[in-house]
């Protein structure tokens, strides 16, 4: 019975929380539609703000927006949200909404839903199906303004993630040549996330989780930034290391017009790149860096007028125009203990094939004095035009390129800027 007793107590003080919070919220539901609006036009400078409903949750601290409109007095609408979650203590909120000027900003959260903001340079909307974004921190006024001299003193972390991001309209897409399947591809990003991070105390400001996911490709990455020095005018760099890494989606891409600005295809992309770098008196020192790069069937097209006139400025080659090819094009390279090797340079084109690989010994301090330990470039299958390029060249010099076969072989040794190619006098 005792049970029951204390089981009875507990419902009706959690029905009376939830009944004084629904009607206490309800209360200051007005307070902030009124006041919102005056704030907000104040902002925009006479723009007009309407909603359909303001919700209060104060137990969690939670505000929310329904229909939310901002028109500018021209009628242009600056922004629009179907819903929006503000997750913000409630003196809190009422405090910048009564500030006329901005004077601190604490954590808070905003969740949008169904956005669309006006970009005035692009004359254009940009439209967000879910964005949420949160600040954990604490920054003053006085904090931004000494912002040159003084970094804050306080941990600050920023969040963003977004999902269904587009242009309303793509005029631009139109003008170079863009069918609609194309700017369905290329006007679309699925989802983007960022971390960031700074840390006054350790002096490190982080990167993470950065990543871009869209029909076209998937771009993802990640850094760290070491500094010393208080301030934006006396911050140096110390160390900084990063890895990004970019990939073309299945299908590849395809856009343009021949006849304008040409007609581009390309099957295949990948990019990976990770470094590792310190710095002295503002002088990169490379600790490590890698780089893959993969390229496949990029193709430019050219027809009529457009591709006469590429002919003519070329005239001197006799190269055809109407369509180029670079059916690969891959490097793999990688740096350490000032070391630069080339394990893999390939590209196999229209115009000619090569083959790269080298050995650099880098001076980082004096980049011209860096010098080849061992380089061998190889090129084959010249188009005609390059061919006979290189048979005057070899006529006016009187001597002729080193050769094994039909494939020019350039063994390269010595000073970057002027390198000794074994069999070649210049």
């Amino acid at each position: 019975m005792k049970k029951t007793r204390i089981l009875i107590t507990v419902v009706l003080i959690v029905a009376g929380l939830l009944i004084g919070n629904w009607i206490y919220g309800n209360i200051l539901s007005k307070k902030i539609e009124n006041q919102l609006e005056r704030q907000i036009e104040l902002v925009f400078e006479g723009a007009e703000v309407t909603f359909d409903k303001v919700n209060v949750n104060p137990l969690f601290s939670k505000l929310e927006f329904y229909g939310l409109q901002i028109v500018s007095d021209d009628g242009v609408e600056l922004f629009s949200s179907t819903e929006a979650k503000l997750g913000m203590p409630y003196s809190e909120a009422m405090r910048l909404l009564k500030s006329k000027n901005f004077e601190e900003v604490k954590t808070f959260s905003i969740h949008l839903f169904d956005s669309a903001v006006f970009i005035e340079g692009v004359d254009d909307k940009l439209l967000v199906d879910d964005l949420y974004f949160s600040f954990k921190g604490h920054l003053t006024k006085q904090d931004l303004e000494q912002l040159n001299d003084k970094f804050p003193d306080q941990k600050q972390a920023v969040k963003v993630d977004a999902k269904g991001l587009s242009f309303a309209d793509t005029p631009w897409m139109d003008a170079l040549g863009f069918t609609s399947e194309q700017i369905n591809r290329f006007n679309k990003i699925d989802k983007l996330t960022a971390d960031l991070r700074f840390n006054p105390d350790k002096q490190i400001i982080q990167l993470n989780d950065v990543l871009l996911h869209s029909p076209l490709a998937t771009y993802t990455s990640v850094g760290e930034l070491s500094y010393e020095g208080e301030g934006l005018e006396k911050m140096k760099v110390t160390h900084s290391s990063s890895s990004i890494e970019l990939k073309l989606n299945d299908k590849g891409i395809e856009w343009g017009d021949p006849e304008t600005n040409g007609k581009y295809s390309l099957d295949n992309l990948y990019v990976k790149m990770d470094g590792d770098v310190s710095y002295e008196d503002s002088l990169p020192q490379i600790h490590s860096q890698s780089t893959q790069l993969l390229l496949e069937n990029l193709s430019v097209e050219y027809a009529g007028a457009k591709k006469a006139e590429l002919e003519a400025q070329t005239a001197l080659l006799g190269l055809k125009m109407d369509k180029l090819t670079v059916k690969k094009l891959a490097i793999s390279s990688k740096i350490e203990n000032d070391l630069l090797v080339i394990s893999q340079g390939e590209l196999l084109s229209s115009l000619m094939n090569a083959e790269l690989e080298a050995k650099i010994k880098i001076d980082e301090r004096h980049h011209k004095a860096s010098q080849i330990e061992k380089a061998t470039l190889i090129v084959s299958e010249l188009a005609p035009g390059i061919e006979n390029a290189l048979t005057t060249f070899e006529l006016m010099t009187m001597q002729s390129l080193p050769r094994k076969g039909k494939s020019i072989v350039l063994e390269m040794s010595g000073d970057v800027t002027r390198p000794t190619i074994k069999g070649l006098r210049y």
